[in-house]
């Protein structure tokens, strides 16, 4: 089988897509399965590849006032044809609506290729975030034409699954997430690690660190977590410390409030990332707009209770009072008594980590590929003998 993905993100951008699609590619590498991936460049430091089994072509990309890190690319449609008719895939796979979505299924449907879709990211409730939902039914008009190509648009949760049927998308599956167990663990606590981190507070000695990782942007409601720091603060000064890891348009505005307990760690890799999940007491994720929510599934492999919100792909493996407290969204009041609850109850927070862990060892990777592989084959058997049917 010989694969085409076209994604409008990718390594080295870090957010759930690029880390899903890493993933499945180690996999298919492992499969000795022929893949064909574009993507945009950032910044022309990002080379094409051409590995016995995947093929990276890139495009370069321009910045977009949303999303400074990323990158959109809009090639001619006749040098990705080229590209992709030398490589003859078997199905094209598309990740994104944007300039290389639109472009591979415009290849697929061109070529009547097999393809197949995966929703990521609900931009439509970004938009008031942005002060942008003038142009909502504009969107969802066009989502809603995009995603009536595919033989499969796959949803990465239960939840996801719901609101896409509700508005009339078809031939709907769930390819949902798993986790590595390994690279997020509670074995990565490092106490050096922590006093490190909180220095500029006088170390992590007496403190209780709540984490979040992701995106720091609006649409995450990072004012929530703003807003329950400068409580927690006031409550119980100098007893916690709030630390953010990641990069975005809202880095300014957590730096603006002047927080004494906030400290702001930039985009992690690898090992640091590990120990940093490791080494925080509790995640504190308040976004309401998740179609899953991958970094929280990291934070639970790692140990961590999860104080959230009801609503999002989060709920497919969050239990309210299981592995995690729950309020509703947008609750200041509730969030930030959550958070308290967590820092105050150990007999809780122990629990509540026990359960976290348990249930992230239940998400596997290779069980996830396997079924989207089978899926590829079905959607393929499926033209096959559609194709058949019509020349007979």
């Amino acid at each position: 089988m010989k694969i085409a993905y076209f994604t409008d993100t990718f390594i080295p951008e870090v957010n759930g897509v690029t880390n899903t699609l890493s993933k499945l590619g180690v996999y298919l590498d492992e499969k000795q399965t022929s893949q064909l991936v574009i993507a945009p460049d950032y910044d022309g430091k990002n080379p094409n590849l051409d590995s016995d089994y995947r093929k990276v072509h890139r495009f370069k990309g321009i910045t977009t006032s949303l999303s400074p890190k990323s990158r959109l690319a809009f090639p001619l449609f006749w040098d990705v044809d080229k590209i992709c008719d030398a490589f003859k895939p078997d199905i094209v796979h598309v990740t994104t609506e944007m300039g290389l979505g639109f472009r591979g299924m415009r290849y697929a449907l061109s070529r009547k290729i097999p393809l197949v879709m995966s929703f990521h990211t609900d931009y439509v409730k970004y938009l008031k975030y942005h002060s942008l939902e003038i142009i909502k039914p504009l969107l969802e008009n066009y989502l809603a034409w995009f995603y009536s190509f595919p033989s499969r648009t796959l949803a990465p949760s239960r939840y996801t699954y719901g609101e896409l049927r509700s508005k009339g998308f078809r031939n709907l599956e769930i390819w949902s997430r798993g986790i590595d167990a390994d690279n997020f663990n509670p074995g990565y606590r490092n106490d050096e690690f922590r006093d490190k981190l909180l220095s500029a507070q006088g170390g992590a000695k007496g403190k209780f660190i709540f984490l979040y990782v992701g995106r720091l942007s609006a649409e995450k409601s990072l004012d929530m977590l703003v807003s329950a720091a400068s409580e927690i603060e006031r409550r119980f000064p100098g007893r916690a410390a709030f630390v953010f890891t990641g990069d975005g348009p809202y880095t300014d505005v957590i730096k603006s409030k002047n927080l004494p307990n906030s400290v702001l760690t930039g985009f992690l890799r690898g090992r640091e990332l590990s120990q940093m999940y490791a080494c925080a007491d509790c995640f504190a994720f308040p976004s309401a707009t998740e179609t899953f929510g991958n970094v929280v599934l990291e934070a639970m492999a790692s140990g961590l209770p999860v104080a959230g919100v009801e609503s999002g792909g989060v709920t497919d493996f969050l239990s309210h009072d299981q592995n995690a407290l729950f309020c509703p969204p947008e609750d200041v009041s509730a969030f930030t008594e959550n958070l308290i609850a967590i820092m105050e109850n150990e007999a809780l927070r122990t629990r509540l980590s026990e359960e976290a862990r348990k249930t992230a060892l239940t998400r596997d990777w290779n069980k996830i590929f396997d079924w989207l592989v089978e899926v590829y084959e079905e959607i393929i058997q499926e033209f096959k003998k559609e194709k058949n049917r019509q020349t007979a």
